[in-house]
């Protein structure tokens, strides 16, 4: 027999946090934490450092190997463990960070191609999505690791995962940035104890089973790592940085662009004029919302060499077609308008609707069905409205007479009263905000614009 000695500090300098995950031997461990701040590195070596205990203990043994073990593809395991991820393309960050931790003396095989490791021993590590969760029932396992659990299913743990570990009373290892006070939040954290990530103390249920840990991205010491955590707390909405970097559960209520202040963002619609025929704006594209019973919307956005965005016209307005022959009140008619007026480049329009956007091409406007992502895109048009620290300005401005436009920023919320993934899809009307939103989400001249001023666009520093 071959004796490993595995000490999982060789080669790792952990922050102290880390290292309180490292000395916890509770059954289930709750990582919420800001990002960057090494929750998926401590989790792999937590992880692999579990196997290792249950290997010590004896655990799965005795064991009969099976017969004609080459001809079998895949025998019955002596120990089985899950890597959970949202998607298969991010459990390659756990099989990344796992590389670094086991000895080679320990691996049988690594198959990348069916996203399995066998250790020595007939020890089983199989790397799992949980885009579709009822992929992830029948069997009975000994450990899970379920990375950026918050973003998962609710059935993923509720429906499949907890009855598979029930069988062998198997443990958990959870790392995540949370999502809103959703089911992690509630069925997943509230077991353990209280800390400061949000909530009431009186609703955690102090399950000795469960243990939370909590820390923020400013807890990983890194320079290069909080230089750059420094520049998203200054660009980024204040929301944002709270859940991302704070690791806050409580944070999405009230106005959805809470910065947007009349005073700095609403310019006079003459400056924008002026601006435009002196030549200070180096390219135009419009967002385009379809409607007729509720508002259509067309979102006209000057940018400036330095990364601005200026509203500087708009169309809202309900119950018009979008071709009429011969007529010039539709919307073919009234973009052609706008577009001749600014020398639009690109319209990037609402996708649900592609024969509108093949009526616009075919009338020779340059129509592109935008993507939507509601909620990185939410984002993205709330990382223009904080004053920068740099220039004292931020970097959208609206002009005056959109009265339209100016009423949906002060009026779009978040609902006060919902949870989880509901907390974060905004009630009110909308229709301006979903033209802005794919303007600023798709708009890859802005974006780069962005990055020649800020050497990355605001909205991805420490995604």
């Amino acid at each position: 027999m071959i004796i490993l000695e595995v000490n999982p500090f060789v080669d790792w300098t952990p922050h102290a946090k880390q290292i309180e995950v490292m000395e916890s031997n509770v059954r289930n461990l709750v990582l919420n934490c800001g990002r960057r701040g090494g929750k998926t590195n401590v989790g792999a070596r937590k992880f692999f450092d579990r196997i290792l205990e249950d290997i010590e203990k004896g655990k799965g043994l005795p064991y009969k190997p099976p017969k004609n073990l080459k001809l079998m593809k895949k025998p019955k395991p002596r120990l089985e463990y899950w890597c959970v991820a949202p998607t298969y393309s991010m459990s390659e960050i756990q099989q990344e960070e796992l590389s670094c931790v086991i000895p080679e003396e320990m691996l049988e095989s690594w198959d990348l191609s069916k996203n399995r490791i066998w250790l020595k021993g007939y020890i089983l590590i199989q790397f799992k999505s949980a885009d579709n969760p009822k992929t992830l029932v029948g069997k009975g396992l000994d450990g899970a690791w379920l990375d950026e659990a918050s973003k998962m299913k609710e059935e993923t743990w509720s429906g499949y995962l907890s009855y598979a570990l029930a069988d062998k009373g198997g443990w958990t290892i959870w790392t995540t940035t949370p999502e809103g006070m959703n089911w992690f939040y509630e069925d997943v954290v509230l077991n353990g104890q209280y800390t400061d990530a949000g909530g009431e103390p009186g609703d955690y249920r102090n399950d000795p089973e469960w243990k939370n840990f909590y820390w923020t991205s400013k807890d990983n010491p890194l320079p290069e790592l909080q230089k750059n955590i420094q520049r998203m707390i200054e660009t980024m909405p204040k929301r944002y940085v709270d859940r991302e970097i704070y690791a806050r559960f409580d944070v999405f209520f009230g106005q959805v662009f809470e910065e947007f202040n009349r005073s700095i963002h609403v310019v006079p619609r003459q400056l924008c004029e002026e601006k435009f025929k002196n030549g200070d704006f180096v390219h135009i594209e419009a967002g385009k919302d379809w409607g007729f019973s509720n508002p259509g919307t067309t979102i006209v956005g000057a940018m400036t060499a330095n990364g601005e965005l200026w509203i500087v016209d708009a169309i809202y307005k309900p119950g018009m077609e979008i071709l009429i022959p011969g007529s010039s009140d539709c919307w073919v008619e009234q973009d052609k308008k706008l577009m001749k007026k600014w020398r639009i480049s690109r319209f990037w329009c609402d996708s649900e609707n592609p024969s509108n956007i093949k009526t616009y091409l075919t009338n020779g406007l340059p129509a592109k069905a935008a993507q939507k992502h509601l909620k990185e895109g939410l984002r993205a048009v709330a990382s223009l409205f904080p004053v920068k620290s740099d220039n004292g300005r931020p970097n959208i401005f609206i002009s005056d007479h959109l009265k339209e436009v100016i009423q949906e920023l002060t009026n779009y919320r978040y609902p006060e009263d919902a949870t989880g993934d509901k907390a974060e899809i905004p009630e009110g009307d909308d229709h301006a905000m979903d033209a802005l939103r794919y303007l600023v989400w798709n708009s890859k001249t802005f974006h780069q614009l962005l990055v020649k001023r800020f050497n990355m666009i605001p909205w991805k520093i420490a995604a």
